[in-house]
């Protein structure tokens, strides 16, 4: 299975110049857990901010949503993975970093898009129900005593 066949397509971005607070509105309106952070002059890529890093570094110190940045929050190293590649490769490139979330990105770099370990988790979760069904079927089969093939050309 590829990144590209369960990854969230599209990418919500927001400049590092607004407040946590801005950055939670926005992820609660787009159901989205994770913006792509941009800053700079021509609006570069310059981060990611995920709702575990509003929690850890905003929320549980104490600290007012409003008055702090997503610049003071944001992981500035964004993990990537081509679109193209694996789901087992995400998944090590998850592991490796330690994060939840990898933003996509074309042959060129360019980022469309963002696997969570949600979207893994319910596309392995579909596959592994349909594994269940083959052998619910076979069983069925042996059971009634068809004697329809069990294979097909």
């Amino acid at each position: 299975m590829k990144v590209s066949d369960i990854h969230s397509c599209g990418t919500i971005h927001i400049p590092m110049s607004c407040t946590l607070r801005e950055a939670a509105i926005q992820m609660r309106d787009q159901h989205v857990g994770a913006l792509i952070v941009t800053g700079g002059p021509v609006g570069r890529i310059a981060g990611i901010v995920t709702d575990r890093d509003i929690v850890l570094h905003g929320v549980t110190l104490g600290r007012a949503t409003n008055d702090m940045l997503v610049a003071d929050v944001m992981t500035n190293d964004v993990v990537t993975i081509d679109a193209g590649a694996d789901v087992a490769d995400a998944m090590e490139a998850m592991a490796t970093h330690g994060v939840r979330r990898l933003a996509t990105t074309t042959r060129s770099k360019d980022i469309i898009g963002v696997l969570s370990l949600d979207d893994i988790v319910a596309a392995l979760g579909r596959e592994l129900g349909l594994l269940g069904s083959i052998i619910n079927r076979e069983q069925c089969r042996e059971n009634t005593g068809s004697v329809q093939s069990a294979f097909h050309a």
